[in-house]
């Protein structure tokens, strides 16, 4: 992906600026899947520290990271996840009705959290004296994040026609979850078979994405004018990425939809050889609607002309149907 990054600052300026972003950043979402946004508030100095706190988790001794081991069930989503704990594979071909094909490995670790008030999931946390600092940063990002969310759904209201209220009551109470993920460096003959992957195509469970990446490269989102095109995205490291999820696609009434999108190796390596494939960073914060939303399609966009094309169920409900698959 090519197009330039919007300016979220623009959001704060004169009517006309203001409207000119929202329209851009609705525009690029529809027709290119993803959208990559700058000057969003969060500074370059805690990006950086963003993904060395990322790196030196990743770098602890096993033995360490599995005090904050992931459950072996779904939920609680939250904790360390080993490779091969979970596989994005299980899910994939869902949003297009699809089984999955041939069973695709993911090679990728990941640790997830949560608000640190969340009233139902606690946080998994590491011991403190193995990365000092880690939990009060991640905590703190987590909360940066979710202003960049708000300011984010307050643009695509106004782009859309709604209230702003609509969107913000429903995403108050910062249910959302925050992953850091690492791809290991692996030799390339591993890949000559086929089946095995960083992450398998999918699309994300709740109304947007921010996503921070390396340079390292392999994110590829699916052209929403040429379904079963994958193309890569090139970004920034302080850019966000932002995609839409399924719970907004549903909200608008298939308005616009869900990006779905892989985490492939990067094009210049040629699988099966013997080069090494250097390993990737990125850090995901997906935000979702309240559990008790009901992600049934807002009377705004449906009519006559344009039926309801979803039933009624909650923004819980229908993450646990999705990520219930990723553990099986």
């Amino acid at each position: 992906m090519t197009t330039k990054s919007l300016d979220l600052s623009l959001l704060s300026g004169g009517p006309e600026e203001s409207n000119e972003f929202c329209r851009l950043l609705l525009e690029t979402l529809k027709t290119h899947g993803v959208a990559k946004i700058k000057n969003h508030g969060i500074s370059q100095d805690s990006i950086n520290e963003l993904f060395s706190m990322a790196r030196r988790f990743f770098e602890l001794p096993l033995e360490d990271k599995l005090v904050a081991k992931h459950p072996p069930q779904a939920n609680p989503n939250r904790g360390y996840c080993y490779v091969g704990q979970e596989s994005v594979g299980n899910i994939s071909g869902f949003e297009k009705g699809l089984n999955p094909g041939k069973g695709l490995r993911d090679i990728k670790e990941s640790f997830d959290m949560g608000a640190s008030d969340d009233n139902l999931v606690d946080n998994i946390w590491i011991e403190e004296k193995a990365l000092p600092g880690f939990r009060d940063f991640m905590t703190d990002f987590y909360q940066q994040c979710f202003q960049v969310e708000l300011k984010l759904l307050t643009a695509l209201s106004k782009a859309l026609g709604l209230p702003e209220s609509i969107l913000l009551e429903m995403h108050s109470r910062a249910e959302n979850e925050f992953r850091l993920l690492h791809y290991p460096a692996i030799p390339a003959s591993v890949t000559k078979d086929g089946d095995v992957t960083r992450i398998a195509e999918h699309t994300d469970f709740g109304t947007i994405t921010l996503l921070f990446q390396d340079s390292v490269g392999g994110l590829e989102v699916e052209n929403q004018k040429n379904y079963g095109q994958f193309h890569p995205v090139a970004s920034e490291k302080t850019d966000i990425i932002v995609n839409i999820g399924d719970s907004l696609q549903r909200l608008t009434n298939d308005t616009f939809k869900a990006a779905c999108h892989r985490v492939h190796f990067p094009q210049a390596v040629k699988q099966g050889e013997d080069e090494v494939i250097p390993e990737r960073f990125s850090i995901a914060y997906f935000g979702k609607p309240n559990r008790d939303a009901s992600l049934l399609p807002l009377k705004q966009f449906t009519s006559e002309q344009n039926p309801c094309r979803y039933n009624d169920i909650t923004a819980w409900e229908w993450n646990n149907l999705r990520i219930g698959k990723l553990f099986s």
